[in-house]
């Protein structure tokens, strides 16, 4: 029994042996073949790369064998034998369960040892190609021992893969880290006890705990600031919870300590105080000359309101419908002196839609005039009461409203010019266009009257451009088109006047023997009047009677009684003006 075990132990031993020998030599060629793989062939040179390329064109092409791939390797110059089927099949057998699998490695080594020196060499070299090589060769197995070989990435590949040199890589310098800034610290946050706050200009606001009343500073343009940049404060109560004010709020100038606002909210917003017109009840609000409005509110919509100058004078009154319009309104007119001299009195016409109103004015606590607005603008006719005590009718035109938004008034040869209304003015620019020669032109509207057998009085009025003022300007009646009507104008360049008409574009000759010097014009407006009193025409420049001037009444239907009256102007050359400012035809 003792010498079975010896024997048992000397097998066992026998066969560790055995099996560690094999696998040795399995590890020692693969790191044979990792070494063959990896060293460089050799480094080339333009003088080689150029001798390699004429031999290649001679290198044969290699045929496989048994269909067998035929692998070309480094440093060798033989050719790889094909494996045969039965090597192939036994390096495709797989090891039964539990046995070493040693036949794998076995077959990589000697795959490794039957495909080293198999590089077939070309038929032809010539002598200096050969000598390249071999000092290429020679070259790069120097190069090989200094340098360390990498591992390929796989182990079962065949091509030989060149060593590239390592890079040189520049010494950087790492970024330094920015050390984050500290937060600024926010003490603006809305609690219970702070309002919200909008920064202005960096400013910070001094809000303090609503325990009770608080000032709030606002800037002009409705934000929250410092004490020293406000242009009023608030004095109010705030509900701790729902930031919204208890009761009554008031607002101060800051400069003054003049009241600003007093009243209740119906909502207020606490981020945006632009937005905050929301009232309830009755709200006064004032101007900083001290002039007021008191307005009545209903859960924020404005039911009546009700405005004061700064003398306390009340100057109009109003109620208001649900869609925010005037249904009843009243104005008050004052003069210069601030005495009440009139009053416009309307509301919402159903049938337009728009406010209609009639405007009373009287002078010396008499009447003066009555004239009908619609939409804000006048019908351009009203009643009218003369220094006499005579009540008359007329029809004007003062620009309180564009003259294109009017259908009665119409603008003939308006494509050779260019018109703006002035509505802050009450005035109407005319500009002329470059055109190939001088243009009329004439802005008119139709009067019902019996010129020939009743007075009347026609009164223009122009304003000089401060620029290129056009020369000729005038008053034209019984306007029919550009080529039949008559005129009364003068010319400024030349300082003349003309009476006369135009028939078929064909001038009448009323002016002849008469002089026509114009007197001399010392202001920039001019105004121009023709009247008739009885049987006779008078003709006047701002209220000067022209020397000769009683000449025939140009006329060129003697039956009709509708006229077309209006403004007349004609330019000499491009880009010159004339501003209109009011035409009254006064029907006596």
């Amino acid at each position: 029994m003792k010498y079975l075990y010896k024997i048992a132990f000397v097998f066992l031993l026998f066969s560790f042996t055995a099996q560690s020998q094999e696998k040795l030599k399995t590890l020692v060629a693969i790191s044979a073949w990792k070494r063959v793989n990896t060293l460089t062939l050799f480094e080339t040179t333009p003088e080689l790369e150029k001798a390699v390329a004429e031999v290649k064109k001679d290198i044969p092409t290699i045929k496989p064998i048994d269909n067998q791939p035929t692998t070309v390797v480094a440093n060798s110059s033989e050719t790889a034998v094909p494996e045969t089927n039965s090597k192939r099949s036994k390096r495709n057998k797989k090891p039964k369960k539990g046995e070493p699998d040693t036949l794998t490695e076995q077959t990589i080594a000697s795959d490794i040892k039957s495909k080293k020196n198999s590089f077939i060499p070309p038929k032809e070299v010539s002598t200096e190609t050969e000598s390249l090589e071999n000092e290429s060769v020679a070259v790069s197995r120097s190069k090989k021992r200094e340098k360390k070989p990498t591992e390929p990435k796989e182990i079962a590949s065949t091509e030989t893969k060149p060593v590239s040199a390592p890079k040189k890589t520049e010494a950087t310098v790492p970024p330094k880290k920015k050390t984050p800034e500290p937060k600024p610290k926010v003490d603006n946050i809305v609690t219970d006890n702070t309002l919200s706050f909008q920064p202005v200009e960096g400013v910070k606001a001094d809000l303090k705990p609503l325990g009770g009343s608080e000032k709030m500073y606002f800037s002009k343009q409705n934000r929250y600031t410092s004490k020293e940049k406000a242009y009023f404060y608030r004095v109010a109560q705030f509900d701790p919870s729902s930031r919204q004010p208890k009761g009554w709020v008031e607002d101060f100038y800051t400069d003054s300590n003049k009241p600003k606002f007093k009243g209740q909210y119906d909502r207020y917003n606490n981020d945006d105080e632009a937005n905050n017109n929301k009232f309830d009840g009755t709200c006064e609000f004032y101007e900083e000359d001290g002039a007021k409005r008191i307005c009545k509110y209903n859960k924020g919509r404005l039911e009546s309101e009700s405005k004061f100058n700064k003398e306390g004078q009340t100057i109009s009154q109003a109620q208001y419908a649900f869609d925010g319009r005037r249904k009843s309104f009243t104005e008050y007119i004052f003069d210069k002196n601030g005495k009440q001299i009139g009053t416009l009195i309307g509301g919402i016409d159903p049938g337009s839609g728009l406010e209609k109103a009639t405007q009373q004015l009287f002078l010396n606590d008499k009447f003066h005039s009555a004239i009908e607005y619609i939409g804000g603008c006048p019908s351009n006719q009203g009643e009218f009461m003369s220094e006499t005590g005579v009540k008359y009718n007329a029809v004007f035109q003062d620009f309180t409203c564009s003259p294109d938004n009017d259908k009665l008034w119409k603008f003939s040869n308006s494509s050779n010019f260019t018109t703006t209304h002035f509505k802050d003015k009450n005035s109407f620019s005319v500009r002329s266009t470059p055109s190939p020669q001088a243009q009329a032109g004439f802005l008119h509207t139709p009067v019902s009257h019996d010129f020939y057998k009743k007075p009347f009085e026609i009164e223009a009025i122009f304003e000089l451009s401060d620029l290129r003022s056009m020369p000729e300007l005038g008053i034209v009646w019984q306007y029919m088109d550009p080529k039949n009507y008559a005129y009364f104008k003068i010319n400024t360049a030349k300082k003349i006047f003309e009476i006369n008409d135009i028939e078929e574009d064909t001038p009448d000759d009323l002016m002849k023997g008469v002089k026509n010097q114009l007197p001399e014009l010392t202001d920039n407006q001019v105004k121009l009047t023709l009247k008739k009193v009885g049987d006779d025409f008078f003709y006047l420049v701002n209220d000067q009677a022209l020397p000769f001037a009683k000449v025939k009444f140009p006329r060129l239907e003697r039956d009709s009684k509708t006229w077309n009256i209006g403004f007349y102007f004609k330019a000499s050359t491009s880009n010159e003006s004339i501003i209109l400012k009011h035409l009254e035809i006064k029907l006596l």
